[in-house]
C-alpha cells in the first residue's frame, strides 16, 4: 500500500508479574507487537485504515435518473398520475434550451422535462438545485414554504434563467404559465427518483442528440406527454427499456410506468447500479401531494371516478380492477432512501473524483 504505513506498539503494565492491560500507540511508520492478540489487533486496524484511505469518494447518484413528482392541486386531483422529469448528473444546462457536459468539479447536474404551455418550446433544462428547491445552495433552501415565498423564489429563478422566454409582465400569461413548474418542485410535490449508471460516452451521445433536435412544442396528452418524453430519454440511453403498459394504463404512458420500467431494467441488470431515492416535500402551508397512480389504478382509487363509473358503467370498474390486479400493483417508492439537498449540490464534485455510487437501502443520503 504505497504511501501508507503503520506502527502500532504496546507496552504492558504489570503488578506482581500479572499483566493488567496493554497500552497501544501508533506513529505511522511500522507495526510491531508482541503476542498473537495484539498482533491481530494491529493488523486489523491497519487493514481498516488502508481500506478507508483507498476507498474512492462515492458518487451521489447514477448517470440518468427519472424523477417522478406526485400529483398536486386541481389537475392532480383530476389526473392523479403525477409528473415526470429526467435528471442527468454529468450534464449541465447551456441556457434553458440546450445541454452540455459539465466541467470537472462543477457542482450541479441538470433536469429536463416536457411542458404543456411554456411558449413554443418542448422542454426546459434547469439546474437540479433550482428545479427541486428554487435555490442555488442547500443552505438557502427554506425550511417552511408559503405561497408567497414559493412565488418569490420562482420569480428570482425566472429572471435569472428564463427572462428571454418569459419576460417580466408575461409570467401569468396563459401561453407561458407553466414555467414555474420548472423550479421549486419540492415546494409542491414529493419526488421519487429511479436512476441507472451511464458512461461518459453515453452522455456525450445524449447531449449531441438532444442539441441536434428542434426544441419546439410537441406536447399532446395521449402520445407526447411528460412521461413519453422521459421514456424517450431513458430509451436513448438504454434502447427498449420503457414501453407502454397496454393493460394497466390502457395504452397511455404514465410516470409510474416509466419508473417501473427503469426499476425492472435495474433489477435485471445489476451492473446498471439501480438507485431509488425520495426527495421529501418541504413543510409549509402548501397542500401535500398525493400518491402516484397508474391509469387503471386511478379509476379504482379516485372516488369521483369510482362512484360515477359504478353508477353509469360498472363494467368499466370491473375492467379497471382486472387490469390493476394483473399489471398495476407495483408501488412507487419501495426501497427508496431519502436524498438530502446537499447530495444534489455536491453530486458533480464527487463524480469528478470518481466512485461506484451509493448503495441502495434505508436511511438518508448526504
Amino acid at each position: 500500500m504505497p504511501g501508507v504505513a503503520f506502527r502500532l506498539e504496546t507496552t504492558e503494565e504489570k503488578r506482581n508479574g500479572e499483566v493488567l492491560h496493554p497500552n497501544f500507540s501508533m506513529d505511522g511508520s511500522r507495526c510491531s507487537l508482541d503476542g498473537s492478540l495484539e498482533r491481530f489487533f494491529c493488523w486489523t486496524v491497519a487493514v481498516v485504515l488502508a481500506v478507508m484511505v483507498a476507498m474512492p469518494t462515492q458518487r451521489a447518484f447514477a448517470g440518468v435518473m427519472v424523477l417522478v413528482g406526485e400529483p398536486f392541486g386541481p389537475f392532480g386531483t383530476m389526473m392523479p398520475v403525477g409528473h415526470t422529469a429526467v435528471y442527468l448528473d454529468r450534464v449541465c444546462a447551456d441556457g434553458p434550451l440546450k445541454l452540455r457536459l459539465c466541467e470537472p468539479g462543477e457542482p450541479q447536474g441538470v433536469v429536463i422535462a416536457r411542458y404543456h404551455r411554456v411558449g413554443k418550446i418542448d422542454w426546459i433544462a434547469s439546474p437540479v438545485m433550482e428545479f427541486l428547491y428554487a435555490s442555488e445552495r442547500a443552505e438557502d433552501i427554506p425550511t417552511f414554504v408559503t405561497q408567497d415565498l414559493a412565488w418569490e423564489r420562482r420569480q428570482r429563478y425566472r429572471r435569472q434563467y428564463l427572462s428571454e422566454m418569459v419576460p417580466d409582465g408575461t409570467e401569468k400569461d396563459k401561453q407561458t404559465d407553466e414555467w414555474w413548474e420548472s423550479a421549486g418542485v419540492a415546494f409542491n410535490r414529493r419526488v421519487w427518483g429511479y436512476g441507472l449508471e451511464t458512461s461518459r460516452e453515453q452522455d456525450e451521445r445524449f447531449v449531441a442528440t438532444m442539441n441536434a433536435r428542434p426544441n419546439v412544442h410537441a406536447y399532446a396528452v395521449r402520445k407526447r406527454n411528460c412521461a413519453n418524453f422521459a421514456a424517450d430519454m431513458v430509451n436513448l440511453y438504454f434502447p427498449g427499456t420503457v414501453e407502454v403498459d397496454k393493460w394497466a394504463d390502457f395504452g397511455l404512458m404514465t410516470p409510474k410506468q416509466v419508473a417501473r420500467s427503469v426499476a425492472a431494467y435495474g433489477e435485471a441488470h445489476p451492473e446498471a447500479g439501480l438507485r431509488v431515492v425520495e426527495v421529501p416535500q418541504i413543510p409549509g402551508t402548501l397542500r401535500r401531494s398525493r400518491p402516484v397512480r397508474g391509469t387503471a389504478e386511478a379509476g379504482l382509487k379516485t372516488k369521483r371516478y369510482l362512484v360515477t363509473l359504478l353508477m353509469i358503467q360498472p363494467e368499466v370498474v370491473a375492467g379497471c380492477a382486472i387490469a390493476y390486479l394483473k399489471h398495476g400493483r407495483w408501488k412507487v417508492g419501495d426501497g427508496a432512501v431519502v436524498a438530502e439537498p446537499e447530495l444534489f449540490q455536491g453530486s458533480m464534485q464527487s463524480a469528478a473524483v470518481g466512485g461506484a455510487g451509493v448503495a441502495g437501502g434505508r436511511g438518508a443520503l448526504r
